[in-house]
């Protein structure tokens, strides 16, 4: 006996069709799914990115190894850092909102000391550590000349020597020794703007940073991060800095780590009479050095 065969309303390929809408709704359901994933971990990317931009722009620490050239001539800060040998080397330093902190090594300075000097940068003013200056300077003279030790004073005056009494003293317009222009950017995720330098490292993606100036001679700042390890405790980065106003262009590479920072002005400041004692000193210190090499150098003929 044969079985009476029945069929869907409308038909077999009613029923195809309805197969199909199932489909084409479970797919769009899919890939609504997936676009809900990406756009949430998009999301929590950017959170992390603003986080982390956020953590580093409240305090930081670092170290990088720099090289300074000049743009045009020799601008008053680079002639100072080219007689001293400290146009390349090391900085180490710390950074706060409102204050950055640097301590210099030169590989190449004349004066071999770890620091060098050190320079404290606010919004309003630079101070540079003249008495470290001097104190690796003396010591580099006395032992080379033990002597030289008698006729060249100890430092006796505040340590840091402020711009405008720099300038005071080398003979130059305030705005040659001031490095404030330096402490204004941004390191904010919506105002970060790509770009690609020349010659750009493998794995870094480069941003330049605000300053919110429109003048012409604000100083330029291209933050290169690395990739890979931009959510490491110690951040590779590469830092190009042109600053029109001095002329120069820096090159870092080195690492930078968000810290808790702390950063004191410092106590131990010249006072404007100090500086006269202090061309006094510097001529001083001139004199001997001129007489002790003047006297080597007659000596060894008669050895």
């Amino acid at each position: 006996m044969l079985r009476k065969i029945t069929f869907p309303e409308g038909g077999f390929f009613m029923a195809s069709s309805r197969t199909k809408k199932k489909r084409a709704r479970a797919a769009l359901v899919v890939v609504l799914c997936l676009v809900l994933i990406i756009a949430v971990a998009a999301a929590a990317c950017y959170g992390l990115l603003t986080r982390r931009l956020k953590a580093l722009q409240a305090g930081a620490g670092f170290t990088f190894e720099y090289e300074i050239t000049p743009a045009a001539g020799s601008p008053t800060l680079y002639g100072l850092l080219q007689q001293m040998g400290g146009t390349r080397g090391t900085v180490t330093g710390k950074y706060a909102p409102d204050a950055l902190q640097l301590s210099i090594s030169a590989k190449d300075a004349v004066i071999p000391a770890d620091p060098l000097t050190r320079v404290w940068v606010s919004s309003s003013e630079t101070l540079y550590d003249a008495g470290q200056l001097y104190r690796n300077l003396r010591t580099s003279i006395t032992s080379a000349y033990p002597l030289a030790g008698l006729l060249i004073p100890d430092w006796s005056i505040g340590n840091y020597i402020s711009q405008a009494q720099l300038a005071s003293l080398l003979g130059v317009d305030a705005a040659d020794t001031s490095l404030q222009d330096v402490t204004g950017f941004q390191l904010d995720a919506k105002s970060l703007q790509r770009v690609t330098p020349d010659d750009p490292k493998d794995g870094y993606l480069y941003f330049q940073l605000s300053t919110g100036s429109a003048d012409a001679n604000a100083p330029v700042l291209v933050l290169g991060l690395e990739k890979s390890q931009f959510f490491a405790d110690a951040i590779p980065v590469e830092i190009r800095l042109s600053i029109p106003e001095h002329g120069v262009s820096i090159r870092l590479s080195g690492t930078i780590s968000a810290e808790t920072v702390v950063i004191s002005a410092p106590t131990s400041r010249m006072k404007d009479e100090d500086i006269q004692t202090l061309v006094q000193i510097r001529e001083t210190v001139q004199s001997v050095l001129q007489f002790v090499q003047t006297a080597g150098e007659t000596a060894q003929p008669a050895a």
